[in-house]
C-alpha cells in the first residue's frame, strides 16, 4: 500500500469535505492482540494536568450510527451507554457526528439537524434543522475552545461538500466560514482542547489519514500544520471518523470499529483495540476542558 509522502509544513487551508459515512472492510491487524491488556503500562504518573478537568473524570464520547458509547482512558474501558432514541421511545435518526462542550454537554448531528443528547439514557432532543445547501451534511463537528475562533467556546461543523460553518448551539443556525482548497479533504473529524485543535485530513488518492493541527483567526481563516500520516505497526489507518483527546494523546475511532491511539507530535498511530462493542464508529468528541499533559 502506498501513500503520498507528507512533509511537516504549515499550509493555509480551510476545513472541508468528509468521506461518505458507511461500512468499510476491517484491515488486517497483523496479529495484534487487542485484548484487555492492550493499554497496560502506557501512561506515567506525572506531571499533573496543565489544563482541564482531572484525568480520572474525563470521558471521551463516541458513537456508531445508532448507539452512544463512552471511553475512559483512565480505566481503558469502552462502555456502551444506550441506543439513540427520541423522547417517545422511537429510534432516532442515524447520527453522523458528535461534539462535547466545556460543561460536558453532548450534541450530535444527523443528516439535517442538530440534537442534544442525554448521556445517561441516549435520549436525543432536536434543537433545529441546518440551513445549508441541498445534500450537505455535517460530517465533522466540534466545539472550539475559547480563544480558538471567538472569545467564547464555538461550535463548528464541516460538511461533505467541502464547506465549514459556525453553528449556533441554541437554534442550529449557521454562518459559512470557509472551505478546503482543491486537493485536500477532511478524512473524518476534529477535536479541540485548550491550546490545540486537531483534525484528520487526506488527499483524494491517499490510503492513510493524516493528523494535522489547526489554528483560526477571527475571520474563520484557518492555518493547518501537517503533523504526519497515521500509521504504525505495519498498518495505515484511514476513515477515522471520530476524534477525542486525553493526556498526551489523540484518540481515533474508525469506521471499522477500531480504537487508535495517535501521537500528537508525530501522527504515529497504534491500534489499541478492536474490542469496542461496534464494527463502526461515525463520530467522537470530548470536553474542550479535557486534560492536556506536557
Amino acid at each position: 500500500m502506498t501513500s503520498r509522502s507528507l512533509a511537516l509544513s504549515s499550509l493555509v487551508l480551510a476545513l472541508g469535505a468528509c468521506t461518505t459515512r458507511g461500512p468499510m472492510e476491517l484491515p488486517d491487524t497483523g496479529g495484534f492482540d487487542g485484548g484487555p491488556d492492550a493499554f497496560s503500562g502506557r501512561f506515567d504518573t506525572g506531571p499533573l494536568p496543565d489544563s482541564g478537568t482531572p484525568l480520572e473524570d474525563t470521558l471521551i464520547y463516541a458513537h456508531s450510527p445508532d448507539t452512544l458509547f463512552s471511553f475512559s482512558a483512565e480505566s481503558n474501558e469502552v462502555t456502551e451507554i444506550a441506543r439513540f432514541t427520541e423522547s417517545d421511545g422511537s429510534n432516532a435518526d442515524d447520527m453522523v457526528d458528535l461534539a462535547v462542550n466545556a460543561e460536558g454537554d453532548v450534541f450530535t448531528s444527523s443528516r439535517d439537524a442538530l440534537w442534544s443528547v442525554d448521556v445517561t439514557t441516549g435520549v436525543v432532543t432536536q434543537i433545529g434543522t441546518f440551513d445549508v445547501a441541498e445534500g450537505e451534511q455535517f460530517y465533522a463537528l466540534t466545539f472550539l475552545a475559547p480563544g480558538e475562533l471567538r472569545p467564547a467556546e464555538t461550535l463548528i461543523g464541516a460538511t461533505n461538500m467541502g464547506v465549514y460553518y459556525e453553528i449556533d448551539a441554541i437554534d442550529a443556525s449557521v454562518i459559512r466560514l470557509g472551505s478546503y482548497p482543491d486537493g485536500w479533504l477532511s478524512s473524518g473529524d476534529l477535536v479541540s482542547v485548550e491550546g490545540a485543535t486537531y483534525a484528520t485530513i487526506r488527499h483524494m488518492d491517499d490510503m492513510v489519514d493524516t493528523l494535522a493541527q489547526i489554528t483560526f483567526d477571527g475571520t474563520g481563516r484557518s492555518t493547518i500544520r501537517v503533523i504526519g500520516p497515521i500509521r504504525g505497526g505495519g498498518m495505515d489507518f484511514r476513515q477515522i471518523f471520530g476524534l477525542g483527546y486525553w493526556g498526551r494523546s489523540v484518540y481515533g475511532f474508525s469506521n471499522s470499529g477500531q480504537l487508535i491511539e495517535i501521537d500528537r507530535m508525530t501522527g504515529a498511530g497504534r491500534l489499541a483495540t478492536t474490542m469496542t462493542g461496534t464494527d463502526r464508529f461515525w463520530g467522537a468528541g470530548v470536553t474542550t476542558r479535557a486534560p492536556v499533559l506536557l
